[in-house]
């Protein structure tokens, strides 16, 4: 596995070192742990430090800032080395999340692993500008750091019996974590589906198809997780299945509030009978206001 940690600086970074150490990732594991020194360009390729002074003044501070940065770096690579990881230091130059998608997709990163936010971020957003664009538009599985993770114990696992789903769930058992407990969750919604997609169906003539709908659906759910249960072996994981009725992105929320895990795995993409269960707009909501951290599954790209 091939990882990318992206850090910045700020609180998130720290958490989000925590979180690669608690991963417990074999040692031959390739980690480039990354920096951009932010440099957003404007409409005819301008940018703010084209006005900051002086040429000189300017190729000064850029190189104070290439320093700091590549001190960030090595201070990271120092903190990790104990862990036995193939650890390689990178800092760039531009545009955060296109400087992260770049070396991502270059390199090959199965893996990027980067705190919900940062420095440029306001208190008041869930979710940070870079984390957004690199969850939407990333070739590679993302985690998301909320939080300060010594450990990993509980797990929230969403399914839906989609390939997608499937790649989550491989994507977490290809993780050497210690003995953890495993929240398995689905969501039934058919019922919602059926008035949102057929806005003219007569609710109360229909009453009696809706229900067998509903009582297929529901069949159908503790299929798949009977099935998601036997791919965690019980002498290393606790499994609990839990069937909710509702929206995709709402029941995995409630499950995570009730149950606080240290971390939430779901597919990118994915289907639920509705064509999409999990990013459109399921993956990116629940990364955007889940309390804890989110990892975010796809499946590799091949060569």
């Amino acid at each position: 596995m091939k990882v990318l940690l992206v850090i910045d600086g700020s609180a998130y970074s720290q958490m989000t070192i925590s979180m690669l150490k608690a991963l417990k990732l074999p040692s031959e594991t390739q980690v480039m742990v990354m920096t951009v020194v932010p440099d957003h360009s404007f409409l005819g390729g301008l940018s703010l430090d084209l006005f900051r002074g002086k040429a000189l003044e300017r190729s000064a501070r850029q190189e104070r800032q290439r320093e700091q940065a590549a001190g960030l770096v090595e201070t990271a690579i120092r903190e990790l080395s104990t862990a036995e990881l193939k650890l390689e230091g990178l800092v760039r130059w531009g545009n955060p999340a296109e400087s992260v998608l770049k070396v991502a997709k270059e390199d090959g990163a199965s893996l990027i692993l980067m705190g919900a936010k940062g420095l440029t971020n306001s208190p008041q957003f869930f979710l940070g500008s870079v984390a957004q664009k690199v969850v939407r538009h990333a070739g590679a599985s993302v985690l998301l750091v909320k939080q300060e993770t010594a450990s990993i114990s509980r797990v929230l696992l969403a399914t839906d019996g989609s390939r997608h789903s499937e790649i989550a769930t491989q994507f977490l058992l290809s993780l050497p974590l210690p003995r953890s407990e495993v929240v398995l969750v689905t969501a039934v919604q058919s019922y919602i589906e059926a008035l949102i997609r057929t806005p003219t169906l007569d609710l109360k003539a229909n009453q009696e198809l809706i229900a067998q709908l509903q009582a297929a659906e529901e069949e159908e759910a503790r299929k798949i997780m009977t099935k998601s249960e036997q791919q965690f072996p019980g002498e290393r994981y606790k499994t609990l299945s839990l069937v909710m009725r509702g929206g995709a992105a709402e029941s995995i929320l409630a499950v995570a509030k009730e149950y606080q895990p240290d971390l939430i795995t779901l597919g990118a993409s994915g289907l639920t009978g509705i064509e999409s269960f999990l990013l459109g707009n399921v993956a990116e909501t629940v990364a955007r206001h889940a309390g804890c951290s989110v990892l975010i599954c796809r499946a590799p790209v091949v060569a």
